[in-house]
């Protein structure tokens, strides 16, 4: 059986790649539809999702 690794976004990417700050990046993280886990403390999205995510939706940071 062929595995594929499947490679996640941290909160602190998220920020990075929309160029938003903590409370915007909690706020999407939170939204039920953001598909993301929760294992522990921390939010994880995994890449392809966050892909998907965005390009189907207006995300932050337009007017920059």
């Amino acid at each position: 059986m062929d595995q594929q690794e499947v490679k996640f976004y941290t909160t602190e990417d998220v920020k990075k790649i929309l160029g938003i700050g903590n409370k915007k990046c909690l706020d999407l993280f939170h939204r039920e539809d953001f598909p993301c886990i929760k294992p522990g403390k921390s939010f994880l999205i995994s890449i392809k999702a966050f892909n998907e995510y965005v390009s189907t939706r207006r995300v932050f940071n337009e007017n920059q």
